[in-house]
């Protein structure tokens, strides 16, 4: 089965789709190089193969981005199965500080409760904003 990449650009709430790829590494390539109207967004990939089955941070190793979320270093994009992510934005939305502790300290800490909802759109989430 053959997927599409779009890029979820989660500087908007909620996210906005700004490219659309055959594959992961033109989608790569693209923000790279820059995506119009979004120079300085956070973006991000989204693996579709109709529903979304894996959103991926793209490397940190290209020209900075203002709005870039300040992850760890990588230069690969890092892939996340979408149950993953729901069940993470369940522990942040959850108020268990033990389990949002747990959440910070793994390798999801580069995906807060604020990227997840603005993801919740594609993510199918329904979250409501943080007070």
């Amino acid at each position: 089965m053959s997927s599409t990449y779009r890029i979820p650009c989660i500087s908007h709430d909620p996210a906005l789709v700004a490219g659309e790829y055959d594959t992961p590494d033109a989608a790569e390539r693209a923000i790279r190089d820059g995506i119009d109207d979004h120079p300085q967004c956070d973006l991000l990939i989204g693996r579709y193969s109709y529903p979304l089955i894996e959103v991926g941070c793209p490397p940190t190793t290209g020209p900075d981005r203002s709005g870039r979320h300040p992850c760890l270093p990588h230069s690969a994009t890092e892939w996340v199965d979408v149950a993953w992510l729901r069940i993470l934005a369940t522990v942040h939305h959850s108020g268990d500080d033990q389990m949002q502790a747990l959440a910070r300290d793994s390798h999801l800490a580069h995906w807060p409760l604020e990227r997840l909802r603005r993801l919740r759109d594609q993510l199918s989430l329904d979250l409501a904003e943080q007070t």
